[in-house]
């Protein structure tokens, strides 16, 4: 599931592009510039981490469904609204949250505390 939705995002460069041939599926439009970075750039790179099994996917994820689905609302693309949250939904489930944990904040805030001490101590600072 967490594969499929990896795949569709990397390849969502592809849908970006046929758009601009005349098909119109979901948010992908040839008219719009933000869809230029939201597809060919932004798109790939969640799908990467999510293939990755990267810390931060499942976050990225969320992030990118919520625009989209934001995005659908505003041009009143349903299909993209209902796809968004057919996948936000889908990694609620346990195999999702066992394949890409979510965050947990007192980690990623004792890296953080880690990070500036370094950099209080580095010389020239």
């Amino acid at each position: 599931m967490i594969t499929a939705l990896a795949l569709a995002l990397m390849g969502a460069p592809a849908l970006q592009a046929a758009s601009l041939a005349g098909l119109r599926v979901l948010n992908y439009a040839p008219d719009r510039p933000w869809n230029y970075v939201a597809y060919g750039l932004v798109a790939p790179y969640v799908g990467w981490l999510l293939w990755r099994r990267h810390p931060r996917a499942r976050f990225a994820a969320y992030v990118f469904l919520t625009h989209e689905s934001l995005r659908g609302l505003h041009f009143g693309r349903r299909d993209a609204v209902l796809l968004a949250v057919a996948w936000v939904a889908l990694l609620q489930l346990a195999a999702a949250r066992q394949y890409a944990p979510s965050l947990r904040p007192a980690e990623i805030r004792a890296r953080l505390c880690g990070y500036l001490g370094r950099l209080r101590r580095a010389p020239g600072a």
